[in-house]
């Protein structure tokens, strides 16, 4: 047991030249020393043996206070026996307190933010507060370098933050000049700022185009309510889903959104923060935190971005040992009842096939919703999330064709680039500021227009005709991006019935693929060459089914398969003169039927042309409608007329 005598007067590093490991004791270490040495006053005798905890406060920088512990261990104990006695309560301290045990002497100080355990207190011969620094403690390390302690400088040296000490204070800098330095480099106080209204924070109800991530999101809400409540039990909840999309999807928004409707708190992580952390020990800490926080803040929703990061287990390069470990503590974490009770956990990858499989399993990840790129309806409510503005009908077609392949964060950018346009001209935000902030569009000539609507309205007339889908909608557009080919008008068709295809689907759906040249050839004589180059054009579409028809069904000429992997069909054609001459003629074939429908049913196709030039867009049931009205009566010939019996 430690005495009340101290023979701390002898060993007080009194002298400026002190010296330990070859180290000088500067000013701050000398003022930790002296917080050290208070709170070890009974403890200060030459060779004991004893190992202690000093719990620490607010006040608190561990490297100054690590090296005024060996300071003042030197003062005690012969170092030279070993490499160091002070060491930092931590999660994974067992090594520190193996050379702890077998030196039979050591000093560990735990942060502020460490809460010792019953193991912690049982390694300890005692556990005692660390002392602050004080007045006397900054005066005799004034004294100490040959200083006055003014009340000047005794109480910058009280309120200086330890690092700014540590680093101004140096071996090789004289006391006066450090400081000097620290009242000259002292931050300069921050400028109040204005206060700016709050933005609405976004609800499931506020985002568009996530599909089937919003049903389940809206279902969650309605369970964690129910858990709340005490009438649903956890394990009755959804407790992990993973989304997966491009970067700037809004995966992170959705999350956000999610929180809000269920009324949570949200917890951020990310995969590459707790890597930040440092080695693997840093980075399980860190992992364990955010599960901690979220966990003390239960219900709540844990968010963890880059989760494709920890990879897949079964690779091997020289970090996988690493990531292997990583993502075993990341599944002890997510797997069991009581480790995360209350703890919703979203992951959000952009490589779902990275993903290590047992991420996903039943009771971890299991759901996974993929985010796509938002289509112009969702667009425009995006937009008018952020902005609060609506577009004119002719403002929202330009918004529509120019941020066609814009994610949710792109459009959150664009309305930034308005807001400051309109603050500069000292303007309300309008649709005027959103139009200027898109992509230069050119405006299409009537007759492009018109040529548009003609091929348009003769694939929608042909699959009407055939009963090839049914039509939902059909639209052009009048202005196309400057430099940039892209769709300029198109037919929707609703979902087709789930069974076997046959022939007859096929070849239907090469006469819908032609039905825009058809009628541009009946209309025009001629075709352009929007109809063919890429992959998704008409003549391309028909000719890959054709040829997929002939080669790789056993539906065309012969029962003989080719297979019909990825370049496979077009190398077909390519090397087989019979196969190519039997995909021309079905072509043509088709072709010619759906010429016979444009100029049989021409009357209605001039009627959907000229209502698609007025409008731009037209919902299916209003082509159905206008098809049954220029219907042709057919003479039925089931029936023989009836002879006059008086003939």
């Amino acid at each position: 047991m430690p005495t009340r005598r101290s023979g701390k007067r002898t060993r007080v590093p009194w002298k400026p030249e002190t010296q330990v490991r070859n180290t000088a004791v500067t000013l701050p270490v000398f003022i930790a020393y002296c917080g050290i040495a208070a709170s070890l006053r009974a403890w200060n005798i030459p060779n004991s043996k004893f190992i202690v905890t000093l719990q620490a406060r607010d006040d608190f920088y561990y490297p100054v206070y690590a090296e005024a512990a060996e300071v003042f261990a030197a003062g005690i104990w012969q170092l030279l026996e070993f490499t160091s006695c002070a060491y930092e309560w931590k999660d994974r301290s067992f090594r520190d307190e193996m050379l702890a045990h077998r030196n039979e002497r050591a000093i560990f100080i735990a942060p502020p933010d460490y809460n010792l355990d019953d193991g912690d207190r049982l390694f300890s011969d005692a556990v005692l507060n660390l002392s602050p620094r004080t007045r006397r403690h900054a005066e005799a390390a004034l004294r100490r370098a040959g200083l006055p302690p003014s009340d000047r400088d005794v109480e910058l040296l009280l309120s200086e933050p330890w690092p700014r000490l540590v680093k101004a204070f140096q071996e090789r800098r004289h006391p006066i000049l450090a400081l000097e330095r620290l009242r000259s480099y002292r931050p300069v106080p921050a400028k109040p700022v204005p206060e700016v209204a709050n933005q609405p924070r976004p609800t499931l109800a506020d985002m568009h185009g996530y599909g089937p991530a919003l049903v389940w999101g809206d279902n969650l809400a309605k369970d964690l309510a129910d858990y709340k409540a005490g009438v649903l039990p956890w394990s009755d909840v959804d407790t992990g889903v993973l989304l997966s999309g491009p970067p700037g999807i809004g995966k992170t928004m959705f999350a956000s959104a999610l929180a809000n409707t269920c009324r949570v708190p949200i917890i951020y992580g990310s995969v590459s923060q707790w890597q930040e952390a440092g080695a693997l020990d840093n980075h399980l800490k860190a992992m364990r935190a955010s599960f901690a926080e979220a966990m003390a803040k239960a219900p709540s929703i844990l968010f963890i971005d880059e989760i494709d990061t920890f990879g897949d287990r079964t690779e091997r390069d020289r970090n996988s040992g690493y990531f292997r470990s990583a993502m075993a503590g990341f599944l002890e974490l997510l797997d069991g009842f009581d480790r995360r009770q209350g703890v919703v956990v979203v992951g959000a990858c952009n490589y779902p096939d990275q993903l290590d499989p047992a991420v996903r399993r039943a009771g971890r990840l299991d759901r996974h919703f993929e985010i796509t790129l938002p289509d112009v309806q969702s667009r425009l409510s995006i937009l008018g999330f952020h902005s609060g503005i609506v577009l004119d009908q002719s403002q929202a077609e330009k918004f529509g064709i120019a941020t066609g392949g814009l994610s949710g964060a792109d459009i959150e950018q664009l309305v930034r680039d308005a807001k400051r346009a309109a603050r500069r001209r000292r303007e309300a935000l309008s649709g005027n500021h959103v139009i200027e902030q898109l992509r230069p569009l050119t405006e299409l000539t009537e007759e492009y227009v018109r040529a548009l609507a003609v091929h348009e309205a003769g694939h929608a007339l042909v699959a009407i005709e055939i009963g090839h889908g049914q039509v939902t909608e059909v639209k052009i557009s009048r202005y196309r991006i400057d430099g940039k080919s892209g769709e300029l008008g198109y037919v929707q068709y609703g979902q087709t019935d789930a069974r076997p295809k046959t022939s007859a689907d096929y070849l239907n759906a090469i006469a819908v693929c032609l039905g825009g040249i058809a009628a541009e050839l009946e209309i025009f004589g001629s075709f352009a060459d929007g109809s063919s180059g890429s992959e998704t054009a008409d003549l391309n579409r028909a000719t890959e089914l054709a040829t997929m028809l002939e080669g790789g069904l056993g539906m065309g000429h012969t029962l003989v398969v080719e297979g019909h992997r990825p370049g496979h069909l077009e190398r077909l054609r390519t090397y087989n003169p019979e196969l190519r001459m039997h995909v021309h003629d079905v072509l043509q074939r088709e072709f010619e039927r759906a010429r016979s429908i444009i100029q049989t049913r021409r009357t209605a196709l001039d009627a959907i042309v000229e209502r698609l030039m007025e409008t731009n867009a037209m919902k299916g049931d209003e082509v159905i409608d206008i098809v049954q009205r220029h219907k042709m009566p057919r003479v039925s010939l089931a029936k023989l007329p009836r002879r006059d019996m008086g003939a």
